[in-house]
């Protein structure tokens, strides 16, 4: 028997939030290297020094990752002025190459960055937040990604304080994050 969308998306979302409750912090992310979207190179432990909403997805996702890129810097601009950012990390580098995140994130603001990655990458990355992630393919040679749907808010130390989780209210989201920037580091 298989597992409707809206329970896999509740098993994933799950998966996510384990992430926190097992450690405050990834481990084996630091030397992840990977390219932002603008084609610079990035390692992902010097991205530490500013709060940050993480969040793992794809640009031809239909729903679930424009929906949350929108929700959170919807509750930014509610926030008002801060150093928080959106880091949006692709699980599909294939056909998510900087140009095309560059593209997908011009509307969003300099406050929203998205990284790429070689395969492994990506895999060593998202295995440190406990962030699965799956390949399924469609019709006619096209395929989709099945993965976590949980936003991760790390401090400004690069630690998970909490997360966020799909389908969250509006004004979760903004308390979530308002508390993540008042907490500081």
């Amino acid at each position: 028997m298989s597992a409707t969308p809206a329970t896999r998306r509740s098993l994933l979302v799950l998966a996510g939030a384990a992430a926190l409750t097992a450690a405050c912090g990834p481990s084996g992310a630091e030397d992840v290297a990977l390219t932002n979207h603008l084609g610079q190179s990035v390692r992902w432990g010097a991205l530490k020094g500013v709060p940050r909403a993480v969040f793992f997805g794809f640009t031809h996702c239909p729903v679930i990752c424009p929906v949350t890129v929108y929700e959170l810097t919807d509750a930014m601009d509610k926030i008002g002025p801060n150093e928080l950012f959106i880091d949006f990390v692709t699980i599909d580098p294939e056909r998510d190459t900087p140009e095309r995140l560059r593209e997908y994130f011009s509307g969003f603001g300099s406050r929203v960055r998205a990284y790429t990655g070689t395969p492994e990458a990506i895999a060593q990355l998202a295995r440190a937040y406990d962030v699965t992630y799956r390949r399924q393919e469609l019709e006619a040679g096209d395929y989709t990604m099945d993965h976590t749907a949980t936003v991760f808010l790390l401090d400004a130390r690069g630690r998970v304080a909490d997360v966020v989780a799909y389908g969250s209210p509006p004004e979760v989201v903004q308390q979530r994050l308002s508390a993540l920037v008042a907490g500081g580091s």
